[in-house]
């Protein structure tokens, strides 16, 4: 999402550290961490889960700006033709 510049987990919570007041921290690393665990190694589960959300298109949306590339991982999963419908929407 470009929240934050750098390379390793560590540096990324470091940085996030620094804007987000610590009273939320709890609350929303829980999210953040879910998310980038999911978004780095259940690419398929998360795809599914974007197609079959209520607003699949701002979904699909989210993945590509974090830099899923979503027509590749629909070829792998083999679910080519529910992403195309999706961004056929869109336009």
């Amino acid at each position: 999402l470009k929240w934050v510049e750098s390379n390793t987990p560590e540096k990324t919570r470091e940085q996030l550290e620094g804007w987000l007041p610590r009273q939320h921290w709890g609350e929303i690393n829980v999210l953040w961490v879910g998310f980038g665990q999911e978004s780095q190694q259940q690419k398929e589960k998360m795809l599914r889960k974007a197609l079959a959300c209520s607003s699949p298109v701002l979904a699909l949306n989210l993945l590509m700006r974090i830099k899923f590339d979503v027509r590749k991982g629909a070829k792998k999963f083999g679910l080519e033709e529910e992403v195309e419908d999706v961004l056929k929407e869109e336009k």
